[in-house]
């Protein structure tokens, strides 16, 4: 790799301070200092790590900069997880826009209004569980978890009975330690099995005269067997992909949204007085909560000059969304938590370009009924442990392990 001055320290992702509430300081530092930097990543590899908000949408919406390069042997690696072809994360056009073209139309902003009734019900009945338990109920596991694993399994049409199968798999593949590699392959080859028991068992029915259920899966069954759309390998990686892209991402940001929100017992009960200030708190959540610890992944497929660094091709590069979105030139006095900020639409917590979110508007949804059932529910919601004791998974895709919180009223405070 070249293009920058080699005596510069190493500087190694995740950061060490990354795993925490707040960004480690490094990100501002690199924004100011360095926006294009080396950085070596978990696999040992060495790659671009761009930090301002005005490259990383260069990155992310630029074809030089390549997702199906990703893929091809030698490439660069910044995950314990080796990726893998036939996924529409690893798609350019025209594969990629073949493959999101079968899958868009369930998440449309229509098929979302048709949706609301079905999962603000959801949220009321997790949030029944949450309220059954006497003392520290811990969020994650009772509501922030079960809601969007529960909500992509409907969409998707895959029995809930095996949420629990593959919700430890999916978890594993976004492990950031190497010492775990062999899980992590044995993990994704079991969701890979999986997929592929699935989609044959829901073939295996439609050819016996089974309805189709209108369910994604038998969609796409569909669209391969009778219409030549996709190849096997493709159906089952975007089966698979949905699958655990369409719960981990949302049940962390809930998390997150939480923790945010309860830190601070203001910005809480602001949310309880004026619910309809919640649109706008979860755009603004997006955009000061992170999700993950490094970016999003491209291979430049030429040379390219970014910020004054030539970039060579092949070169590995990250697109750091969380610090783009902290970036002091395009948000005013970023590190504060601002409901009255407006502009959801600058953001990029669902990327940009081709790639950005197919799932945003569904998990707009589901953070917004999230907001809008617990502080209906718990207006006196409140962490149940200090801040600085919540224990982070160290992942890709970053969050708290276990997010107790206490829901009953505070105790009266009697005179003695």
């Amino acid at each position: 790799m070249t293009g920058t001055v080699r005596d510069e320290p190493e500087l190694r992702l995740p950061f060490p301070d990354a795993f925490a509430v707040d960004p480690s300081p490094t990100w501002a530092e690199l924004r100011r200092d360095a926006p294009v930097r080396r950085v070596r990543t978990v696999a040992g590899d060495e790659v671009w790590l761009v930090t301002r908000y005005d490259d990383v949408r260069v990155v992310l919406a630029d074809p030089r900069f390549s997702r199906a390069l990703v893929v091809r042997p030698g490439a660069p690696r910044t995950a314990v997880a080796a990726p893998r072809a036939g996924s529409i994360t690893a798609a350019d056009p025209p594969e990629h826009t073949r493959l999101r073209r079968l899958v868009a139309g369930s998440f449309t902003q229509r098929r979302m209004r048709e949706f609301r009734p079905w999962i603000a019900a959801l949220t009321h009945r997790l949030a029944d569980d949450v309220a059954a338990v006497e003392g520290p109920a811990d969020l994650r596991r009772l509501f922030a978890l079960p809601l969007p694993i529960t909500v992509i399994c409907h969409l998707l049409g895959v029995p809930a009975e095996d949420q629990p199968r593959f919700a430890r798999w999916s978890e594993v593949v976004y492990s950031m330690d190497m010492a775990e590699k062999d899980e992590v392959e044995r993990s994704y080859d079991a969701l890979d099995a999986y997929v592929t028991t699935l989609v044959a068992e829901r073939r295996s029915a439609l050819l016996s005269g089974q309805e189709p259920s209108g369910a994604l899966l038998d969609e796409l069954v569909l669209a391969r067997d009778q219409q030549d759309r996709l190849s096997e390998a493709e159906l089952v990686s975007l089966v698979l992909t949905l699958l655990v892209a369409g719960h981990e991402t949302t049940a962390n940001q809930i998390g997150s949204f939480l923790i945010t929100l309860l830190r601070e017992p203001a910005r809480w009960e602001r949310l309880v007085a004026e619910p309809d200030l919640i649109p706008d708190a979860v755009e603004e959540l997006l955009r000061f909560n992170r999700l993950g610890e490094t970016g999003q992944y491209r291979v430049a497929a030429e040379d390219v000059t970014l910020a004054g660094v030539r970039i060579r091709a092949g070169d590995g590069v990250i697109a750091a969304i969380g610090s783009a979105n902290r970036d002091e030139s395009v948000f005013d006095s970023p590190d504060s938590l601002d409901f009255g900020r407006g502009g959801g639409g600058s953001h990029l917590a669902f990327g940009h370009g081709i790639h950005h979110c197919l799932g945003a508007a569904l998990a707009r949804l589901e953070l917004r009924e999230t907001l809008r059932t617990l502080t209906t529910r718990f207006p006196r919601l409140r962490l149940a442990v200090p801040v600085e004791e919540l224990r982070w998974r160290q992942v890709l895709i970053s969050g708290v392990a276990e997010l107790p919180v206490l829901t009953a009223p505070l105790p009266a405070i009697t005179a003695r």
